[in-house]
């Protein structure tokens, strides 16, 4: 695999239509994505459970996952208080870019197996002396709790974001940067459906 102009390689485990970028086609990142349909293509298509990369390989991985789940073709909550009739639009990318990729999980147990799976593929890709830039909206769990999920990890830094399209105190969104614990990781907790909302 070639270095980023620069010496450093990124991966963008979650590209989706690369919403958060100024400028969207880095050299040094690898724009990952499962999904089809996307406006922007990906780098490369592929399931961040099962990267298709060597060990220690990169310098940083952002980490965007979906922060809700459908359930029977509805969200549990709206999503970041989008009128309902662009909805589906805003889901799928057809306008402004974004996709948020809900519709890939029926539940929270089912989003919880992803992210955890996920995170246990960063840290095999990940050099040690790399980062994780992990991002996360409470429209449903808090961030402590999903940082629970992340047992291999040490968080460095917190960052709360503001958005106009999220309601303050309610739907809190964070960039949270960790670095991979050394030793050996702790069995994944029981997350289960019928637990109070986190």
């Amino acid at each position: 695999m070639a270095k980023g102009e620069f010496g450093l390689m990124i991966l963008d485990a979650t590209a989706g239509n690369r919403s958060i970028y100024t400028f969207k086609h880095s050299q040094n990142i690898i724009y990952l994505d499962r999904q089809k349909e996307l406006k922007i293509k990906p780098t490369i298509f592929a399931d961040d459970m099962f990267l298709p990369f060597k060990d220690s390989v990169f310098d940083m991985i952002i980490f965007d996952p979906p922060h809700q789940w459908t359930t029977k073709g509805t969200t549990s909550i709206p999503v970041y208080s989008i009128p309902q009739g662009k909805k589906h639009a805003m889901l799928l990318g057809v306008k402004g870019h974004t996709y948020y990729g809900i519709e890939q999980y029926s539940s929270k147990t089912e989003l919880i197996k992803y992210i955890y799976n996920a995170q246990k593929e960063f840290k095999r890709v990940l050099k040690d002396d790399g980062v994780l830039l992990f991002k996360w909206c409470e429209v449903e769990i808090k961030v402590n709790r999903i940082l629970g999920v992340f047992q291999d990890w040490r968080e460095l830094m917190r960052l709360p974001i503001k958005s106009p399209f999220q309601v303050a105190g309610v739907q809190q969104t964070y960039w949270v940067m960790m670095e991979k614990k050394r030793g050996r990781s702790e069995p994944l907790e029981t997350y289960t459906d019928n637990q109070e909302r986190a």
